[in-house]
């Protein structure tokens, strides 16, 4: 637990600081454009980005540490890669069932799937794509971050890209179960939708 509270606690700050930068270049963005203002798309867009930047603290953003001269990038650590599919989830699988031990589990392999599940939700749910689309964006950004762990301080493993890969089609699962409730709620996040409102001139 103290490890998924350390996670999120290092991904709250980015989160905090990228929300009024992304709000103030939409404004510019949607003005200069003369684009129709959708309080909803506008709401869930924030929160994707917000939601991205905290993936990237934890993924390709070198840690900083606060010292006496400034702020320092942390280069601590080891790097790793793991390129043999399905070794890392039979490993957590192992510890799960021989020694009864559930850590890796919930970081490690439950984590994965859990945070790329935004992916597959916020992607169709902002714009209008295919399950396909929908499924190769997550894959893709997953496969980025991968390759670019192996050139920083951090563990790659083909095992994340499946996990990723997982979680982004149950996000996609949950997006498509919602909307087969509130049709009408979700349909108003996406580009094209009746607008709330004309931006202000």
């Amino acid at each position: 637990m103290s490890q998924i509270i350390r996670h999120l606690s290092g991904m709250i700050p980015y989160m905090v600081l990228i929300m009024p930068i992304h709000i103030i270049v939409r404004l510019i963005v949607v003005k200069l454009r003369h684009l129709k203002w959708n309080w909803y798309h506008e709401i869930g867009l924030l929160l994707f980005v917000a939601f991205i930047a905290g993936l990237a603290s934890q993924t390709v953003i070198p840690p900083l540490a606060m010292g006496a001269d400034g702020v320092k990038v942390v280069w601590g650590g080891h790097q790793r890669t793991a390129l043999i599919p399905f070794r890392f989830i039979c490993y957590t699988l192992r510890d799960l069932v021989v020694y009864h031990s559930a850590k890796s589990l919930l970081i490690d392999f439950l984590g994965n799937i859990v945070m790329f599940m935004p992916f597959g939700f916020f992607v169709p749910l902002l714009w209008r794509t295919s399950d396909k689309t929908a499924t190769a964006v997550g894959f893709c950004v997953s496969l980025f971050i991968e390759i670019s762990q192996m050139f920083l301080p951090r563990w790659t493993d083909i095992d994340d890209l499946i996990l990723n890969t997982a979680g982004t089609v149950l996000g996609l699962m949950l997006y498509k179960k919602l909307r087969s409730r509130f049709c009408g709620l979700m349909d108003r996040f996406q580009i094209g939708a009746p607008p709330s409102r004309k931006f202000p001139s």
